[in-house]
């Protein structure tokens, strides 16, 4: 025991020695709508230069094989997300952080790396974070990438030897990629404690598989002003982010009951921090809290100002377990759950898909802006390319009138090699729904290019729609120069990052679907008329004829089988005269017997 209290207490000395930083936060809030949202953040901040990640060679709270890939491929900025199930805007407010639906990436890279060399640096990239995270992200590579102009600006440092250009930008997305418990278990491994310890220990991949309605995993780097204060100096921060969304009724088999617990959730309760956190903190929001907490927690306090008020209550899980136990946080609800009309957010987003028949349709956005003041938006969608989009085909209207876009940018897709690109700014009304729609044509692929369940259908990703929101109501925002929960909300930052990205629901297209049924159908004609046609014309290509007398004639193999049969009919069929004759004998022998005693009787007589 002693040995392994002087071995973490060295590792802190090192951690410390280093400047690396690691702090862990759960932030858990109750959605109008009766669901329980869980966010997880896990901070690593090294003070390494992300320009000088080619000569990183110490690795002390940061995961090697995550920092070999930033340094081997000259990453600037990296976002990843796997997600399964979609985030409702409309009942549940906006999240965090937001990921569509399936797999996306987001990386940019250095002005090191030359403009013609972005694109097998992408591969590289995508290639490496597949075997990272264990996913499909290899098919990621340039057919699938696309360059926005006005959409994901850096969210990090611009300066001296690093870029905002959209040309070292690349963003793809698999809208059929889902998470599972092959990602959590190597995501888990890049935290400094694993799942061993802190917060962690939650993440139970049996529980959250099982249980939750919404989860998304999420990795981004960035760079960092060493000092908030004075960035003469640059760090890394590297963000791991994991948002669940759990139905208590559903554990409570009670529509009107919400209460939940840890325990409940996860299948297992906390009993400290990682060893390896600066800070290890638990965020329970209560805004609109109508619940009770036990234990309580160590200290209550507000957010923001005027009417975007919010309350949290805070646990310091350094201070959680003296003892080392395993404790619990419940909540139980004064009233019972009453489920009425949810106020909608600001602004929402869905989209559709228009059209009959298998040789043309169309996609259909709809972006809701339910706020008093107009908003600038930008949308982009991303088309394969086998659903040929015609241009001129696009409309925009906004309550029955044509809206002019600000700016367009139209990519051209290319068959195989690269998708459509549509990426527009937008100012919506006040109190307005704006409606997006454009016509394409279905393509017929090759065969070969079809999936196992051609029949299923083929996905395309979701649209995107990136806005400024005037306030922070409905969304908990972060600060742009610490990206941390604890920071945004108790350290009085002087600016939040108010820009939110809202994604829409995945399309399901049905495309021309040859009968794949036929070629083996025609296979097993052809088999069928070779087999018959190939013992005649055998026959007559290796056999002579000649004359033989009929006695000489020796008999085939299908006549000897038939003589057999036809001598063991005989055979039977004498043997069953046989027991004939024997049976009819035997009946008058007894015929014979029984009338002797009779003549005896007549002549007694």
């Amino acid at each position: 025991m002693s040995l392994a209290v002087t071995t973490l207490y060295s590792l802190l000395i090192i951690g410390s020695s280093h400047g690396d930083k690691f702090t862990e936060e759960l932030l858990v809030t109750p959605l109008a709508s009766g669901h329980l949202s869980v966010f997880f953040k896990f901070t690593t901040l090294i003070p390494g230069d992300i320009r000088e990640s080619s000569s990183w060679t110490d690795y002390n709270l940061l995961s090697r094989p995550l920092g070999g890939l930033v340094s081997a491929y000259s990453v600037q900025e990296l976002s990843l997300a796997l997600t399964q199930g979609v985030w409702r805007h409309a009942s549940w407010g906006y999240p965090v952080t937001s990921s569509p639906p399936g797999a996306s990436v987001r990386a940019r890279f250095l002005p090191s790396v030359a403009s013609e060399a972005v694109d097998s640096t992408w591969e590289g990239l995508t290639d490496g974070l597949a075997g990272l995270m264990c996913a499909s992200l290899n098919k990621l590579d340039r057919t699938q990438a696309v360059t926005p102009v006005y959409s994901f600006q850096p969210r990090g440092l611009i300066g001296q030897n690093l870029t905002g250009a959209a040309s070292h930008f690349r963003y793809g997305l698999l809208p059929k990629e889902n998470v599972c418990t092959e990602n959590l278990t190597p995501w888990k491994k890049l935290l400094p404690c694993k799942g061993k310890r802190g917060l962690a220990v939650l993440l139970n991949s049996g529980h959250i598989q099982k249980h939750s309605s919404y989860q998304s995993l999420g990795l981004e780097v960035r760079s960092v002003c060493g000092d908030p204060e004075n960035c003469d100096n640059l760090s890394t921060e590297f963000s791991q982010t994991l948002t669940l969304v759990f139905d208590p009724a559903i554990y409570n088999s009670n529509p009107t009951n919400t209460d939940w617990s840890l325990k409940q959730l996860f299948g297992i309760g906390l009993s400290s921090k990682c060893p390896m956190a600066t800070t290890s903190t638990m965020f329970i929001d209560l805004t609109e809290s109508s619940f009770s907490l036990n234990p309580k927690p160590d200290r209550e306090l507000e957010n923001g100002g005027g009417t975007n008020v919010r309350k949290y209550g805070v646990y310091d899980m350094s201070l959680w377990s003296p003892d080392g136990r395993i404790r619990d946080l419940a909540a139980s609800h004064v009233r019972p759950h009453i489920y009425g009309i949810i106020p909608s957010p600001g602004l929402t987003i869905s989209r559709h898909m228009t059209g009959l028949g298998q040789e043309r349709g169309g996609i259909r956005a709809s972006l809701r802006n339910s706020l008093k003041e107009e908003v600038t938006v930008v949308y982009l969608d991303i088309i394969p390319w086998y659903l040929r989009v015609f241009l001129h085909t696009l409309t925009i209207t906004t309550n029955g009138k044509t809206l002019e876009p600000k700016k367009i940018n139209f990519i051209p897709g290319i068959d195989r090699i690269k998708p459509y690109h549509i990426e527009l700014v937008l100012t919506l009304p006040p109190k307005s729904t704006t409606h997006i729609s454009v016509q394409f044509e279905l393509s017929l692929l090759r065969w070969v290019e079809y999936p196992p369940d051609a029949n299923h259908g083929f996905y395309v990703g979701s649209a995107s729609v990136t806005a400024r929101l005037p306030d922070n109501k409905n969304v908990t925002m972060l600060a742009p120069e610490d990206s941390t929960l604890s920071y945004a909300i108790w350290g009085n930052p002087p600016s939040l990052n108010t820009v939110v990205t809202l994604y829409s629901e995945t399309l399901l297209v049905t495309l021309p679907t040859p009968d794949f049924s036929m070629p083996y159908n025609v296979i097993c004609l052809a088999c069928t008329v070779a087999a018959l046609a190939f013992g005649p014309i055998h026959n007559i290509t290796t056999k002579s004829l000649g004359v033989v007398s009929p006695g000489e004639i020796e008999p085939g193999m299908l006549t000897k089988i038939f003589l057999k049969l036809k001598k063991l009919l005989r055979l039977d069929k004498k043997k069953s005269t046989e027991t004939e004759e024997k049976n009819e004998e035997n009946k008058e022998d007894d015929q014979e017997s029984t009338a002797k005693p009779d003549d005896n009787k007549e002549k007694a007589d």
